[in-house]
């Protein structure tokens, strides 16, 4: 019987245990349940939620965010940035090359008994500049003149030659640049005649503001005066003789600018041409989106110390 009332007692004291368990467990648990629940919001009280993503992020930054002003890159003009001396000199002296052709055929070649040299260097001179008409709102035209002469010295061995010949300078020429962003104006082949009646219209941009350069160069070539025959002293018979030609050119560039635009630069190359080449020499003056002191594999690159540049609103 004993037995039977401690096994009972043993098992009483367990379900008295677990009941205890139990009804602590349920109070914490109602505890808990109780601190989650929201409190109501008043019945007048709105709360707003933003449209879109992009408002709740700007929501969430709050008054945290800090407007910064755009850095404004200013730019160096390029003949500023490599310190180029202008000058104000209107007379240039420069060497310059001469060839012969086939007058029938118009192919360059060399003939026998025949020497065609440069006698002196060429002489570049700038003219004057003068108003031009203009169109355009917002840009002015003007034009200069320069021309380029030499003198050729042809020797003629009277005894070993019996062919026509013809002979052609190759004068060095005057480039157009633009000073703020060092940009060499297409100048030569290709011409193809705009609607305004500009052969070459290039397009530039310097600290964020465009602007267009147009021109054209007219171009004329003046009458050769030929000296009369001369024996060449250095020789023992009258078989080599020689004779000298006066040959120029004559250009006149209208260009067209913005109003307040005083950028445009003449440059002149004082190397000169020293050997003729006409498919090197019409590449070169072909060529597009060169600048004045790049490098050029033909001979014809800039150098401060061998070039002179004069600004037009100088003259």
């Amino acid at each position: 019987m004993r037995k039977d009332i401690g096994s009972f007692m043993k098992k009483s004291k367990s379900r008295i245990a677990f009941i205890v368990m139990a009804t602590m467990l349920a109070a914490t648990l109602s505890a808990c349940g109780s601190s989650s629940q929201p409190e109501s919001a008043p019945a007048d009280e709105v709360t707003e939620t933003p449209a879109t993503q992009e408002e709740a992020d700007k929501t969430e930054e709050g008054s945290n965010e800090v407007f910064i002003e755009p850095e404004e890159i200013v730019e160096t003009a390029y003949f500023e940035e490599n310190n180029v001396n202008f000058t104000s000199d209107r007379t240039f002296t420069v060497p310059f090359a001469v060839g012969t052709y086939d007058p029938d055929s118009l192919e360059y070649k060399e003939y026998k008994g025949i020497t065609v040299e440069p006698a002196t260097d060429a002489k570049i001179t700038f003219g004057e500049i003068k108003d031009a008409k203009c169109d355009k709102a917002g840009y002015k035209a003007f034009t200069f003149d320069y021309t380029v002469e030499g003198t050729i010295k042809v020797t003629v061995d009277t005894f070993d030659y019996d062919e026509d010949y013809s002979y052609e300078p190759q004068f060095p020429h005057v480039d157009l640049a633009d000073y703020y962003t060092g940009k060499l104006l297409t100048y030569y082949p290709n011409v193809e005649k705009k609607e305004d009646g500009y052969d070459y219209i290039d397009k530039f941009t310097f600290n964020n503001k465009q602007y267009e350069i147009s021109y054209f160069n007219m171009e004329k070539y003046g009458d050769a005066e030929e000296t009369d025959w001369r024996i060449d002293e250095a020789s023992d018979d009258s078989r080599m003789q020689w004779y000298e030609v006066n040959v120029s050119e004559s250009h006149t560039v209208e260009v067209r600018v913005p109003e307040n635009y005083d950028g445009l630069v003449l440059a002149v190359n004082l190397n000169g041409i020293k050997e003729y080449d006409t498919s090197a020499y019409f590449e070169y003056m072909g060529g597009k989106d060169r600048l004045v002191f790049e490098d050029d594999p033909k001979g014809y690159t800039y150098k401060p110390e061998t070039s002179a540049f004069v600004k037009v609103s100088d003259l």
